[in-house]
């Protein structure tokens, strides 16, 4: 709520905004965790400053108020953000939206032991709409959450995901057809999506096939045997690569080419049920979106050798959950009530704002905030928290809100 009763004298205070520089959190000596330093609003007085900063700390907030260095005797309320440049954007927008004029003031180390990660789920064209959709493990400690954009006449547009696991470095990916996790959760199979660039002619030049090969990593022959069309009004083709990750592997640090299975084929991937084979599902004749594979195939998940044929029964199959729809036409109502438990943490999200609630025994802690947004979901400890928030870089013709997680690094 951030200090309702004082953001109407405050609103008219501030700055304008400048973003910051940095893209990482950094962390320092024991105890000290550097986030970012934004300024929230200039108050005329210090009573007015310690009221609004008092606010703002009931709310979850590490605030502080001081004296402004220089000849005016304004005092500046700030807050610090306990994560990295992406977060404190996020914060900075959603202050604006609020009606406060924030300002970002550089880097500052906290004594404060939370910090939060923010992991947006795709980083890709989000298109016209999209869908939301997740799946928890049985036991709700890893997570795979995708962001599913759809285009003009229902043709395809690769998604984006999120696949973390409590304990382990999520693994975050744009521009895939298709992703499922292992029955296991140990590991997650994606296909990569490549795509030729939309020309003006009826056909594809050589010169693109042959780029497209090369993005792909695998010989131009397979590429344009494989490829299938993306597009019902212009010449437009796209072709697939199946990776297989886990997120305790160390290197697994990019979609390299050169780390996929050598197979231009995914338009869908799955597992058998008992997780030793991946299979492969073709595309069908008439391309959409959402359309189900013509066949399936199964291959060696390390290797990628054909291991024969089999049918959608045979298969591993997981219940998504389907979430808000983000629409460029349909906003998502961002100050509804959510709250959930989560382990020893209560995850509440409230006016635009989401923030965890620790326990000691019966006796609830102040809370923190972690970041804007409505929560979806989390996992079963609240490591990894589902969220959809304001978009600070959304384009004019696309949802003004995105879909993310945030990752509690230290509470």
């Amino acid at each position: 709520m951030l200090g309702a009763s004082i953001l109407a004298g405050a609103c008219a205070r501030g700055e304008r905004g400048r973003a910051g520089t940095d893209s990482a959190a950094a962390t320092g000596a024991p105890g000290v965790r550097t986030g970012a330093l934004i300024r929230v609003t200039l108050a005329a007085d210090s009573n007015g400053a310690a009221a609004f900063a008092d606010s703002l700390a009931r709310e979850g907030w590490d605030v502080e108020a001081a004296r402004r260095a220089t000849r005016d005797s304004a005092w500046a309320v700030r807050v610090i953000v306990p994560g990295d440049a992406e977060l404190a954007k996020l914060v900075e927008h959603s202050l604006r939206q609020s009606g406060l004029d924030p300002v970002f003031l550089g880097r500052r180390s906290s004594r404060g032991t939370f910090a939060v990660g923010l992991l947006p789920v795709n980083r890709g064209s989000h298109g016209m709409s999209a869908q939301v959709r997740w799946i928890l493990s049985d036991d709700r400690r890893a997570v795979l959450v995708v962001e599913d954009p759809r285009a003009v006449e229902n043709d395809p547009v690769p998604n984006g995901f999120v696949f973390a696991v409590e304990g382990s470095p999520p693994v975050q990916r744009d521009s895939v057809w298709d992703v499922a996790a292992a029955p296991n959760w140990r590991r997650v199979a994606y296909a990569r999506a490549y795509t030729t660039n939309v020309g003006e002619t009826d056909s594809i030049p050589p010169s693109e096939w042959h780029r497209l090969a090369g993005s792909v990593g695998l010989m131009e022959s397979i590429v344009r045997k494989n490829a299938f069309s993306t597009s019902g009004m212009v010449t437009a083709y796209g072709v697939a690569r199946p990776f297989v990750v886990s997120p305790t592997a160390a290197t697994d640090t990019t979609a390299t080419a050169a780390g996929g299975l050598p197979l231009a084929e995914g338009w869908r991937v799955a597992w058998t049920r008992d997780g030793s084979r991946l299979a492969i599902g073709a595309p069908p004749q008439v391309i959409a979106d959402d359309a189900p594979p013509s066949r399936w195939r199964l291959v060696d998940p390390v290797t990628g050798e054909a291991r024969g044929f089999t049918d959608t029964m045979s298969l591993a199959r997981h219940q998504w959950i389907q979430g808000p729809n983000l629409d460029i036409s349909t906003a998502v109502d961002m100050r509804q009530r959510r709250a959930f438990r989560a382990g020893d943490v209560d995850i509440e999200s409230e006016d635009g704002w989401i923030r965890v609630y620790g326990h000691d025994g019966a006796r609830v802690r102040a809370p923190h905030i972690v970041g804007p947004g409505i929560a979806l979901t989390a996992t079963a400890n609240g490591q990894f928290i589902v969220a959809i928030a304001p978009d600070p870089q959304t384009a004019s013709y696309e949802p003004p809100n995105a879909l993310v997680v945030y990752h509690i690094l230290q509470r």
